[in-house]
């Protein structure tokens, strides 16, 4: 077994990574189906320096195992430091209890440690008793690794009957169509002075500005720069962002994509990344969220979805039609080296990946 750099394209890296997913979970919980050019777009794939953070296994030409990272710097307790989120790990059937994914990790740690990585974080669901994660990550995993809080979702229904017949768990699609009368229509305020529209280039500045204001009050928080937030506002393709502009200036911003996820049926997910709404007054933020619900329903989404993690303000999503998900998920920070404490954190702002 050879543990180096993953060598495919993003769609081979889809295939493979979506395969062994809805190999282990299709029919006992929603499955991501992740496409290349979403690992294109996160991941960075056609820029050749970020390979490294794609680690795999492969037996002679045989693709055994993923698991994949992408560069950050995070803020903890007001001290930047370099670091990566990880997701996708994926092992085909074939190669599990052989010590796979603890190579994998090894080489990820050497990595990290070259290139100057201080942590690395990661989500790990245990909100159905299928999921593979916990098993792995809580008791092989944790000697250098802390779980510093749990998260959960804020649901917004879009297309009630669809995301019925979506849901895996019986129980939650009846209450979803018992709940269809009920789910407000979205509609768009006809005297609103507020301009709402698609980010563009100019605004890389203002946004970058709104996002580290937005966001210092999180203990735990990425810190973007021009170029990564780039990407997430959609001047690179693939996700989406709508501004809105108060008396010319821009005051807020919402981020999201499109994600098929897999159930009793495979249908788009809205994932909404950032909401940096602060310096709007409570009636502009409650417009600009609900143009980025009606722009994910034109877009086909069935459900949009928010990391309910405290980045954003308060009582923004306690509205009718919002409710919450029960946590199912555990935030796990890795130190490189040298472990240190980490202080509670209770609002942290992070993407769910």
């Amino acid at each position: 077994m050879e543990v180096r750099s993953f060598d495919g394209s993003p769609e081979e890296l889809s295939e493979f990574v979506v395969g062994q997913w809805t190999a282990s979970y299709r029919g006992k919980m929603g499955v991501p189906c992740w496409s290349g050019d979403y690992f294109r777009w996160q991941l960075r794939m056609d820029e050749p320096e970020y390979r490294r953070h794609l680690i795999a296994a492969y037996e002679g030409t045989r693709l055994a195992g993923v698991i994949c990272h992408f560069p950050t710097v995070f803020s903890l307790a007001g001290e930047q430091m370099k670091a990566s989120q990880q997701s996708w790990l994926s092992v085909s059937p074939d190669f599990r209890r052989q010590g796979v994914g603890n190579a994998m990790i090894e080489k990820s740690m050497a990595v990290h440690r070259e290139w100057g990585c201080r942590i690395k974080l990661g989500f790990t669901y245990y909100g159905r008793r299928a999921s593979l994660g916990p098993k792995f990550w809580l008791k092989s995993q944790m000697e250098h690794s802390k779980v510093i809080r749990t998260a959960g979702f804020w649901v917004r229904v879009l297309d009630p009957a669809q995301a019925a017949d979506w849901n895996v768990d019986r129980f939650e699609s009846w209450l979803t169509r018992l709940a269809t009368p009920f789910i407000p229509t979205l509609r768009q305020r006809p005297d609103s002075k507020l301009v709402i529209r698609a980010a563009e280039n100019r605004d890389l500045p203002r946004c970058l500005t709104l996002v580290d204001q937005s966001t210092r009050h999180c203990d735990l928080r990425i810190v973007w720069n021009a170029d990564s937030l780039a990407r997430q506002l959609g001047l690179h393709g693939f996700s989406h962002a709508l501004v809105a502009e108060e008396q010319g200036e821009v005051r807020g911003l919402i981020t999201f994509h499109l994600l098929p996820m897999l159930g009793r049926t495979e249908a788009p997910v809205g994932v909404i990344d950032l909401v940096i709404v602060s310096d709007l007054s409570r009636a502009a933020r409650v417009e600009l969220l609900d143009a980025a619900l009606m722009a994910l329903k034109q877009l086909g989404a069935i459900v949009a979805l928010k990391l309910r993690v405290g980045d954003y303000p308060r009582g923004l999503f306690l509205r009718r039609g919002w409710f919450f998900r029960p946590a199912d998920s555990h935030v796990i920070v890795r130190w490189i080296s040298n472990p240190q404490p980490i202080p509670p954190l209770r609002q942290i702002h992070v993407l769910w990946r």
